[in-house]
């Protein structure tokens, strides 16, 4: 059986990290059965386009995949940032929501 869930951004503050992270899970490559983000349409389109919180659809073959998915794309992620991120990850199956945090790459100390 497939899983399938959701993911959702938190409100993304520094347009930085908004449009880096956007071009990321936008990419042509990257939307397919498995994964499809969209930006949050505006409610006030007359002032700015879009909101900065991305979100869509997780899946894949396996429980827990929709955040193994995540975790995945954990260093194409922080390499992008400068400001740390939330993504909210809820299951479509009986696990638990989690909220993975991501942290821009110089945060992390090599070695």
């Amino acid at each position: 059986m497939s899983e399938r869930g959701s993911f959702c951004t938190e409100y993304i503050y520094c347009k930085e990290c908004f449009q880096a992270i956007k071009k990321l899970f936008l990419r042509e490559d990257y939307q397919c059965k498995y994964f499809k983000a969209v930006v949050i349409p505006s409610y006030e389109p007359q002032i700015i386009d879009e909101l900065p919180i991305i979100a869509g659809k997780v899946g894949g073959g396996y429980s827990g995949e929709e955040i193994f998915v995540f975790e995945e794309m954990r260093y194409k992620i922080q390499i992008k940032l400068c400001h740390p991120l939330v993504i909210a990850v809820i299951p479509d199956s009986t696990e638990k929501r989690k909220f993975i945090e991501f942290k821009p790459e110089e945060e992390y100390p090599e070695g």
